[in-house]
């Protein structure tokens, strides 16, 4: 583990003022803004709820995610694993993947799960996502 790279998840709902078309300015922003602060990571979006996982250095990495719980496009910000993440990143190509998934089934039950087995589930579904 290196002590300085850390990793974020978390889930939350598109606020319900909130137009759809708000998700492409998420991600348009979040990749110029990762890319300036070495984060990498993937943002899943299944039309109503978000998955987001994260990681960099632990300061850049923990003051997006203040950024994003105050974000107002979303409700119900809840983080689902927080902590020291591997050497190797998951997503160093990424400075934002994107998928939107068309069938909600794969993210049913990864938002009623927390810590390492909400990350374990993070896992097995990366091959299953076209990831953009």
């Amino acid at each position: 583990m290196n002590s300085n790279q850390y990793c974020v998840l978390y889930h939350s709902q598109l606020a319900p003022s909130a137009p759809i078309s708000c998700v492409a300015d998420i991600v348009k922003t979040a990749r110029g803004f990762n890319k300036d602060h070495d984060i990498t990571g993937i943002l899943v979006f299944d039309g109503q709820r978000f998955f987001q996982y994260l990681e960099g250095p632990k300061e850049a990495v923990m003051g997006l995610v203040v950024s994003i719980a105050q974000d107002r496009r979303h409700v119900q910000f809840r983080l689902q694993h927080q902590g020291p993440s591997a050497e190797e990143r998951m997503f160093r190509n990424w400075s934002m993947a994107y998928v939107l998934v068309d069938d909600s089934e794969p993210l049913a039950d990864l938002h009623g799960i927390e810590g390492e087995s909400a990350m374990d589930k993070l896992r097995s579904l990366i091959p299953m996502l076209d990831i953009a």
